[in-house]
């Protein structure tokens, strides 16, 4: 699981499936990305620090994206 992304979405109130539409992926593919069971994409991973406004390294620590 990657904790800082969850603290990060709740902190900014939204559920899985806002986060999902920022992404443009279903809310089920978002609950397993975040649940560690899928990776995110490069891509996914970058638009999330964007939208967190932090670094990859702090939203997901060294080694969370591949």
């Amino acid at each position: 699981m990657y904790s800082t992304l969850f603290i990060a979405r709740k902190e900014k109130r939204k559920s899985q499936r806002d986060i999902a539409k920022v992404l443009n992926i279903h809310a089920q593919s978002y609950h397993l990305k975040e649940s560690g069971k899928r990776e995110f994409t490069v891509s996914e991973a970058i638009k999330l620090a964007q939208y967190f406004n932090t670094s990859l390294d702090n939203l997901f620590g060294k080694g969370g994206v591949q």
